[in-house]
């Protein structure tokens, strides 16, 4: 996602700081945060913080949600680097309830994009006047343009899952969460990754080989990024804004 051509999909939260608004002991205090700005300027050398989690920090105020790509080719080792992730991110009950599937083959792009084209124009009827104008100028996804794509599914476990009895939907949740640190990991490996949501899960089963039981939470674009973003796009062209954080003290 990048300069000139709007894009869509992207209202990252901020990096919490400040003080907050009252102790922590006092009653239903309130406070916004719209903090970070220190970080994502790349200030990391503020007292109490090391070289580690100000590198972390320059890597979570810069990640973007991408839609323009150079054709350069990843390099497969930089892939199953990427990959790794998987192997470090927190699951409910240590499930690790996903599966990831690598989309190089261009005909399968292909089919991938036909149904990104039904669900925009569904989409596209939920707005209008000036609104509508400015999503049809949106750059939507890099399905064709990115090198790499990676559909990344849900697969449950056989059996129960611990820590899943009351909020099965916990299971779900861990893929987003992995899906949430490779975002982080490609931002540091100089790569831009995009995530793309308009798609529906069964067509995009019917057009990716998927395991059995699987099921689609994303299709991630994966390349060079071919434009730099020093805000999140949706920003730059007046769609949406980042919203301090409301945080409640009980």
């Amino acid at each position: 996602m990048s300069g000139g051509e709007p894009d869509f999909h992207d209202a990252p939260g901020r990096p919490v700081t400040g003080d907050r608004a009252g102790d922590v002991g006092a009653d239903a205090a309130e406070a916004s945060y719209d903090g970070g700005s220190d970080f994502a300027a790349g200030a990391g050398s503020a007292a109490g913080f090391d070289s580690d989690a100000a590198a972390l920090w320059r890597v979570l105020s810069s990640r973007r949600d991408h839609r323009h790509f150079h054709p350069t080719p990843v390099p497969r080792e930089t892939i199953e680097r990427l990959l790794d992730v998987f192997a470090v991110a927190p699951s409910v009950g240590l499930s690790q309830p996903w599966q990831v599937t690598v989309v190089q083959d261009r005909a399968v792009r292909e089919a991938v994009h036909a149904g990104f084209r039904d669900v925009r124009a569904a989409e596209a009827e939920r707005f209008s006047g000036e609104r509508r104008h400015l999503y049809d100028s949106l750059r939507l996804e890099g399905i064709l343009q990115a090198p790499v794509g990676l559909v990344v599914s849900h697969l449950p476990p056989e059996g129960p899952v611990l820590g899943t009895t009351s909020m099965p939907a916990a299971s779900e949740y861990s893929v987003v969460a992995a899906i949430t640190l490779l975002w982080l990991a490609a931002t540091a490996e100089g790569l831009g990754m995009g995530w793309v949501s308009l798609l529906d899960p069964q067509h995009l089963s019917d057009a990716v080989p998927l395991p059995a039981g699987a099921r689609p939470l994303a299709y991630l674009c994966i390349g060079h990024p071919s434009r730099e973003l020093d805000e999140p796009l949706l920003q730059t062209v007046g769609w949406a804004r980042r919203r301090p954080l409301q945080v409640r003290w009980s």
